[in-house]
């Protein structure tokens, strides 16, 4: 497990930046919208974005699905049609998972919706097969999403019991820590999971209670209540060693520099990962 830098954090949403500010502070991972390294693609050229990366020892740790589930078939069809060129550049630079996340409530009739979402996820996950690509599926957790006239999937148990019905081998979780607290997911109940069940991890804080966090105003890791030493330990007991990713979606501005978040965080997570594996050895 490392840490991995996420453009959540930063003030200048731009591909050359943002590489440089992960390697000024050390990163190995970073997670990028494929949108930018697509625009630097089609400015510089393929041998340019490889560069970019390999020459500051960074890998793209995961990439959003770049496809509309939720929208009509023609739409969906054609951006899955794009999908397998698109999860050859993302495997080229070093990622090997993609990530979306699903509502904890809909408006639509369930039996519908979930028929339709569980058959274009398994398409899109078939797609990325022969890449080698994992699909991290995400349950999200604040209560004040739940406010829409069907519950739909809010807890790690509901998300495991669709990721049956989308029925692909390589779909698995996207564990948040800010979904773990506010769904009242324990460290023992990840902890039994096993590695390949977990596809990629998101950290971040909030001073909510786990019914009143918003989803929006998350705090850097260590700036909340969250037991997130509990947290990666529980992602570390289920054999987890990927990239943790620094996710923290807000509405106002963050404290500091990007610099000074981008370094705290890491050295956060950094220790928060070496106490667990010192506690994991210790069992």
């Amino acid at each position: 497990m490392k840490p991995c830098l996420h453009p959540s954090i930063v003030d200048e949403h731009r591909f050359e930046p943002f590489l440089e500010l992960a390697a000024r502070h050390g990163y190995e991972w970073v997670d990028m919208p494929l949108q930018w390294i697509e625009d630097a693609r089609a400015q510089h050229g393929d041998a340019y974005v490889e560069e970019q990366f390999l020459s500051r020892g960074i890998a793209l740790a995961s990439f959003g699905l770049p496809v509309d589930v939720y929208g009509d078939e023609s739409e969906f069809v054609r951006d899955l049609a794009m999908l397998p060129e698109r999860a050859e550049l993302a495997l080229r630079l070093g990622a090997t998972r993609c990530t979306t996340f699903l509502w904890p409530s809909i408006d639509e009739r369930p039996v519908p919706y979930t028929s339709r979402l569980a058959r274009r996820l398994r398409q899109c996950a078939v797609a990325m097969m022969p890449y080698g690509i994992r699909f991290g599926l995400e349950f999200v957790g604040p209560h004040h999403l739940r406010n829409k006239a069907y519950p739909f999937v809010q807890d790690m148990q509901d998300l495991f019991a669709f990721i049956e019905a989308v029925g692909a081998p390589n779909v698995g979780m996207l564990l948040d820590s800010l979904h773990w607290y506010t769904a009242g997911v324990s460290e023992d109940d990840v902890a039994k999971l096993s590695g390949q069940q977990i596809v990629h991890v998101h950290i971040n804080d909030t001073d909510g209670e786990p019914s009143d966090a918003h989803d929006g105003r998350r705090l850097l890791p260590g700036h909340g209540r969250i037991d997130l030493a509990a947290f990666v330990r529980a992602t570390y007991r289920a054999g987890y060693r990927g990239p943790v990713s620094v996710e923290v979606l807000h509405q106002e501005p963050l404290s500091g520099t990007e610099d000074d978040r981008a370094k705290d965080a890491k050295e956060h997570i950094t220790k928060l990962i070496e106490e667990a594996r010192g506690a994991y050895q210790h069992d």
